[in-house]
């Protein structure tokens, strides 16, 4: 076994021996007095706190390797396009390379 899932293991056995060696009834304001389990409240504040925890410390998609550039604005044509949008000054001229 990977030492994570072990560690996964024990974690979950502590939080289950913790919540169910709580199972008083407790008294608990939300906006009124609500009676209910210590169960019921630690487990869900627990629930809570790991989807706020992968929330707010969720890896970040990484930057990509390659950057492209696209630009809507560029037509894209082919070699025998742009010379016949050329002049026979500018053909003279690129004809000298």
């Amino acid at each position: 076994m990977k030492p994570k899932s072990i560690f996964a293991g024990l974690f979950i056995a502590f939080i289950l021996i913790v919540l169910f060696n709580n199972k008083e009834e407790a008294s608990f304001w939300l906006f009124g007095d609500i009676r209910t389990s210590k169960l019921f409240i630690i487990g869900a504040f627990f629930v809570l706190g790991v989807i706020t925890g992968g929330l707010l410390f969720s890896r970040k998609k990484s930057h990509p390797k390659e950057y492209g550039v696209s630009n809507p604005n560029v037509n894209n044509f082919t070699d025998e396009q742009k010379a016949d949008n050329l002049s026979e000054e500018d053909r003279k001229y690129l004809s000298n390379d």
